[in-house]
C-alpha cells in the first residue's frame, strides 16, 4: 500500500472527532480569557459529562472534600484550567467507536490509556515537576494514534496488530514499516490537529523523534514510567514478580523513586485505575496482588541464586572432572608424568619448609621389550594395566602412585623413613613377582627393579631434580644388579 500521512487520513474523513461538548472545550482551552460561567455552560450541556465531573469532585480520587451540588460550584473549586482539562478528559474517554479492526481491543485500549493517565497524574504530583491535571490528559492520548490507525485504516491496520500477537514492544516499529508512519506520529499530529496546548502535544513529541543532547525532560520521564506501569496494570500476562522487579528498577532510574516508595505509589495508582474505570465505565478488572507479586519475585530472585550456585558447583565438578582426566595416564588410570613432576616440587618443598623426610621410589618392569616381541603390544598394554593395579592396590596414603612413562612407574612418599619407603619398595617387588599376568591362555611372568631416594632436610639431596637423579642411579644400579631387586639412595649432608 502506499505510505500512509495524517494529510491523506484527514483528506479521505477517517479521522475521529471529539464530541461537539469536547470540540467547544477545546475551543475554551485555547481561549485563555475562557470565563468560569462559559465553560459550566458548555459543559452542562453534556449531562452525563456534568455527572461524571460532580462524581468525581465528590469521590476519593481528588480529595478536596468537595460538598457542593452545582457545576458552578464545582469548577470553581478546581479552577476554569483543571476542569478544562478534566471535561475534555472524560469527553474523549466517553467516546464509542466502530470495531472493525479484529487484533484492536477497543476496551484494553482504553484501560492501558486510563492507566496510563492515573499513573501520569499521581508521578506528576510526587515530582512536582508537571501539572497532575495535564499530565492525566497527556497520558491519555499518548497512544491516541493507535485509536485513528484501527478506525481510519482498520483492513491496513489490522495485519500490523496481527503479526504482533499483541506485543506492545516494538508495535512503532511494525507500524512505520508496514503503513510509512507510527501510532506515535499519527496521534501527535492528531493532538496539533485539535489545537490543543503545546504543552500537551509538547510532552508525547519526545516520543516521536529522537532524545536532545540535553536528555529527556522529566515529564518524558513520567510518562516512559506511566506508559510501563499502564502495561503491567492492563495486561495480566505482564503481570509477574520478574515484571514488578523490573518496574521498580525503571521507577528508580526514571525518577528516582526508591522500592518502598515506588511501592506504595503503585498500589494508590492501581486503586485509582479502578475507582476511574468505575466512574467512566471503562473495564479495569482487578487491581494486582503486589504483596503476593513480591513474594513471587522473591522466590524468582532465590531460584535465580539456587541456579546461579548449581551452575557454579556444577561447572568446579566439571572442572575437577578435566582436571583429574588431564592428570590422568589413560592406560593405566595411575596419576601421569605432569602430575609426578608437579608432586614431587609441592612434596619437596613441604619438606625443606618443615624439616620432615622424603622418599621416592622409582620402578621399571624387568625385560618388557621382551614382553612386546613375543606376546605383541596388546599384551604389553595388558602387563602395563597389571603393574599399574598392584602398585595402586599397595600404595597407601599419604603416598601416591605414578605412571612415569613407558614401563617406569614412580612412588612420592611424604613423612616416610629410609626403613618404611624400603619395605613398600619391596612389597610391591614381591607382589610383582608373585603375579603374574595371564593374556589369554599364556602367563607372562614379571619382575621389578627399583631405586629408592630418600632425604630428611636440610641433609641433601635439596631439590626435586637432585632427589630424582638419585632414585634414577639407585634404579639403574638394581637393573645392573641382576634385576628384580631394590637399591636405596640415602642424602646424610
Amino acid at each position: 500500500m502506499p505510505k500512509l500521512t495524517f494529510s491523506a487520513l484527514k483528506a479521505a474523513n477517517r479521522l475521529p472527532s471529539p464530541p461537539a461538548v469536547a470540540m467547544r472545550i477545546l475551543q475554551l482551552v485555547a481561549d485563555e480569557e475562557t470565563t468560569l460561567e462559559e465553560l459550566a455552560q458548555v459543559i452542562s450541556a453534556d449531562p452525563a459529562l456534568t455527572a461524571k465531573i460532580l462524581k468525581y469532585l465528590h469521590s476519593p480520587l481528588i480529595g478536596l472534600g468537595f460538598h457542593g451540588t452545582t457545576l458552578v460550584e464545582a469548577i470553581a473549586r478546581i479552577g476554569t484550567r483543571g476542569a478544562q482539562l478534566l471535561a475534555l478528559s472524560f469527553s474523549l474517554v466517553s467516546q464509542r467507536h466502530f470495531e472493525s479492526c479484529p487484533s484492536f481491543q477497543f476496551g484494553r485500549f482504553w484501560s492501558e490509556s486510563l492507566a496510563r493517565a492515573v499513573a501520569a497524574r499521581r508521578l506528576a504530583a510526587v515530582s512536582r515537576d508537571w501539572e497532575p491535571e495535564e499530565a492525566f490528559v497527556v497520558g491519555l492520548v499518548l497512544r491516541l494514534g493507535q485509536l485513528v490507525l484501527a478506525t481510519g485504516v482498520p483492513a491496513d491496520y489490522e495485519p500490523v496488530l496481527a503479526a504482533g500477537a499483541g506485543a506492545a514492544a516494538d508495535l512503532a516499529a511494525r507500524e512505520q514499516a508496514a503503513l510509512g508512519m507510527s501510532h506515535l506520529e499519527v496521534g501527535l499530529s492528531l493532538l496539533k490537529d485539535w489545537k490543543l496546548p503545546e504543552s500537551i502535544w509538547g510532552a508525547v513529541e519526545p516520543f516521536v523523534g529522537p532524545e536532545t543532547s540535553a536528555g529527556p525532560r522529566p515529564t518524558t520521564q513520567i510518562l516512559r514510567l506511566a506508559d510501563a506501569v499502564a502495561l503491567f496494570l492492563a495486561r495480566e500476562k505482564e503481570r509477574r514478580g520478574d515484571s514488578l522487579e523490573a518496574l521498580t528498577a525503571t521507577a528508580r532510574e526514571t525518577v528516582g523513586l526508591e522500592p518502598a516508595g515506588f511501592r506504595a505509589l503503585l498500589d494508590q495508582i492501581s486503586r485509582d485505575w479502578v475507582a476511574y474505570g468505575e466512574l467512566l465505565a471503562i473495564p479495569t478488572g482487578e487491581p494486582p496482588d503486589l504483596d503476593a507479586l513480591e513474594q513471587e519475585a522473591e522466590e524468582h530472585r532465590t531460584a535465580l541464586r539456587l541456579a546461579a550456585e548449581l551452575e557454579v558447583m556444577s561447572l568446579r565438578n566439571e572442572n575437577q572432572q578435566l582436571s583429574h582426566l588431564a592428570n590422568r595416564d589413560r592406560l593405566t588410570g595411575l596419576l601421569n608424568r605432569g602430575a609426578f613432576d608437579g608432586a614431587l616440587a609441592a612434596g619437596v618443598a613441604a619438606a625443606q619448609k618443615d624439616h620432615r623426610p622424603l622418599a621416592l621410589v622409582m620402578a621399571d618392569i624387568d625385560r618388557f621389550k621382551l614382553v612386546n616381541d613375543r606376546h605383541g603390544h596388546p599384551a604389553g598394554d595388558g602387563v602395563l594395566r597389571h603393574v599399574a593395579r598392584i602398585f595402586h592396590t599397595y600404595t597407601k596414603a599419604p603416598a601416591e602412585a605414578y605412571r612415569y612413562g613407558g614401563e617406569e612407574f614412580a612412588l612420592v612418599v611424604p613423612g616416610a623413613s629410609l626403613d618404611d619407603a624400603l619395605a613398600m619398595a619391596e612389597t610391591l617387588r614381591l607382589a610383582i613377582a608373585h603375579s603374574p599376568h595371564l593374556e589369554g591362555t599364556t602367563t607372562i611372568p614379571l619382575t621389578v627393579s627399583l631405586g629408592v631416594a630418600w632425604a630428611q632436610w636440610p641433609a641433601r639431596p635439596r631439590t626435586a631434580s637432585e632427589l630424582l637423579a638419585a632414585a634414577d642411579r639407585c634404579l639403574y644400579e638394581a637393573k645392573h644388579a641382576g634385576r628384580n631387586t631394590v637399591r636405596p639412595a640415602v642424602a646424610r649432608g
